[in-house]
């Protein structure tokens, strides 16, 4: 998980985060979940690795005269494919922050998902996302240091446009 706030950030990304901070907040929130999407989309395919794949499940439906069907319904692997990042605002324009969470999809692979991370009482526990975050835990912040850089002179430019002049903000000329 991945959270940037408007202050409090020290190092590098806390000097873009303040860089961030001096462009009107409509700008800068819509430049920052850019980011945040952008990189974690690079640890999905780190989690589908270490998400165990499953196997294909036998549903009556599916067999015919003793051989399965060819049929989308006896795929295994549901849980890899179910593997996502969000990127989301939470609270106010001045003092909210965003969130990224990488991840799996809402419903049934999600409840999967919890049972194989931390186990039950007869399913070992997997770690799979204790894993995929030990692993990507280095190269994410380089990352998000040089993307962030990137969509600050992204956003400066926006603004220099005028193109997304937003509510209560007007251009000086």
């Amino acid at each position: 998980m991945i959270t940037l706030n408007w202050d409090g950030m020290n190092g590098e990304i806390g000097a873009l985060m303040a860089r961030f901070g001096e462009l009107p907040r409509h700008i800068a929130k819509k430049h920052l979940l850019a980011v945040v999407k952008r990189v974690g989309r690079e640890g999905v395919p780190i989690l589908k690795s270490n998400t165990p794949v499953g196997r294909t499940k036998r549903i009556k439906s599916t067999i015919v005269r003793g051989e399965f069907k060819q049929n989308v319904k006896r795929r295994g692997g549901a849980l890899r494919r179910a593997a996502t990042v969000q990127a989301r605002y939470k609270g106010r324009n001045r003092d909210g922050f965003v969130t990224g969470t990488l991840g799996y999809k809402f419903g049934w692979e999600s409840r999967k998902a919890i049972w194989l991370e931390y186990g039950t009482k007869t399913i070992a526990p997997r770690e799979m996302v204790g894993k995929t975050m030990r692993t990507y835990r280095g190269p994410l912040a380089s990352k998000l240091a040089a993307a962030m850089a990137v969509a600050l002179e992204k956003a400066a430019k926006e603004l220099e446009s005028g193109m997304n002049p937003g509510t209560g903000y007007r251009r000086v000329t």
